[in-house]
C-alpha cells in the first residue's frame, strides 16, 4: 500500500509539473528562457532535446518554487500592494527566440516606471546571489525595457525564500545594464545556434559551464568537464570551503576557551551581567542508557546488545589532500 501510494503521488506530481509548465511557460523547446541563457549551455540544450523525467525530490523542488511565489504574492496583497502583475511575458525582438516570464513586475502608471522581482526558493540561501540568478535578472530587465518602451525600468531585485531556518533574504540594488543585456543576448544567440546544429547532428560537442549548481543537473553523470583528472573550475569553491573549515576549528577552540574562563568566574562569584548579557552557571541533567546492566539482563535470555543493533549509512563530503 505504501509503495503504491508513493508511486501514485510521484506520478501525480509529474503530471502537475508538466501541466504547470505548459500553462505558464509553453513549449520550452521552441525558445530560450531567461534562466536558460544564464545556465550551462550543455544542460540547456540537452534538456530541450530530451527532458529527463524528474525524480521525487526535483518534483517537490518545483512545487516549492510555485509555493514561494504564491506566498510572496499573498503577502504583497495583504500589505495593500495592488500595483504588481505576476508572470509577465516578455520577448526579444530579433532573430533569436528569447522569452522570459517575470515573477513580479511592479508598475507605476503615474511615473511610467517598472521594477522586477525574481523569486528563488533554494535549499540554502547563499551569502551572495549566484551568477546565474543575476544574469537572469539582467536579461529580464532588458527584455522588459524592450517590450515596454513607454516605461522606464528602474530597478530589479532577487528574493530568496527558504522554507527552513533561513527564512527570506532580499538581494537588491540592481538596475538595467545595456552592456550586460547585449552580452546576454549575444550569449543566447550562441546557445541557440548550437542547439540548432546539435539537434541536426552538425555539432559533436557542447560548451559547458561548471558552477556550484552542477550537483542539481540531470546530465552531470556523463559531463565531460567532470571526466578530467582535476576539475579546475571548482578550485575556488574548494579553496573557500577549506579556509572556512580552518576558521571554524579555530573559532570553536577560541569559543571553548572563553566559555571555560567565564564559567570559572561565575562558578565562584555567581550570576553577573556583562555587555548587556546575564551570565550564570546552568546545570542540566539527562538520562542515559546503562548498556552494561542492559547487557547483563539480556545475557539471562541468551541475547546481547548486538542482537538489537542495526547499521545505517549516511553521506558527507570528505576532503583530503590528493595524491
Amino acid at each position: 500500500m505504501s509503495d503504491e501510494l508513493m508511486i501514485t503521488l510521484q506520478a501525480a506530481l509529474q503530471q502537475l509539473a508538466s501541466q504547470q509548465t505548459v500553462e505558464t511557460l509553453g513549449d520550452r523547446s521552441t525558445y530560450l528562457g531567461a534562466s536558460d541563457v544564464g545556465s550551462c549551455p550543455r544542460k540547456t540544450i540537452l534538456n530541450k532535446l530530451n527532458t529527463p523525467e524528474a525524480d521525487l525530490v526535483t518534483l517537490l523542488r518545483y512545487q516549492r518554487g510555485h509555493m514561494a511565489e504564491d506566498i510572496v504574492a499573498s503577502a504583497f496583497t495583504a500589505a495593500g500592494f495592488t500595483n504588481f502583475q505576476r508572470q509577465v511575458e516578455v520577448r526579444h525582438v530579433g532573430a533569436v527566440p528569447v522569452m522570459a516570464h517575470l515573477d513580479f513586475v511592479f508598475i507605476s502608471e503615474a511615473r511610467k516606471t517598472m521594477a522586477v522581482l525574481e523569486v528563488k526558493s533554494p535549499e540554502n540561501i547563499p551569502e551572495h546571489p549566484y551568477g546565474s540568478w543575476e544574469s537572469q535578472l539582467y536579461l529580464q530587465m532588458g527584455l522588459l525595457a524592450d517590450s515596454f518602451p513607454d516605461y522606464t525600468v528602474e530597478k530589479g531585485a532577487i528574493l530568496a525564500v527558504n522554507f527552513g531556518k533561513q527564512g527570506m533574504q532580499l538581494f537588491n540594488g540592481y538596475s538595467p545594464q545595456t552592456m550586460i543585456y547585449e552580452g546576454l543576448i549575444g550569449r543566447a544567440s550562441t546557445i541557440w545556434n548550437a542547439y540548432q546544429q546539435y539537434a541536426a547532428g552538425e555539432l559533436a560537442t557542447l560548451a559547458m559551464k561548471v558552477g556550484p549548481l552542477c550537483g542539481y543537473c540531470p546530465f552531470l553523470m556523463d559531463c565531460p568537464k567532470f571526466e578530467a583528472e582535476e576539475v579546475q573550475e571548482l578550485t575556488e569553491s574548494v579553496e573557500i570551503l577549506t579556509e572556512l573549515q580552518h576558521q571554524q576549528r579555530d573559532l570553536e577552540t577560541e569559543i571553548g576557551m572563553r566559555k571555560s574562563d567565564l564559567l570559572a568566574i561565575v562558578d565562584q562569584r555567581g550570576p553577573l551581567k556583562a555587555h548587556g548579557q546575564l551570565l550564570r552557571k546552568a546545570v542540566r541533567s539527562r538520562k542515559v542508557l546503562d548498556t552494561d546492566r542492559l547487557g547483563q539482563f539480556l545475557q539471562g535470555y541468551g541475547q546481547s546488545l548486538a542482537d538489537f543493533q542495526k547499521s545505517s549509512s549516511y553521506s558527507f563530503l570528505e576532503i583530503k589532500k590528493a595524491a
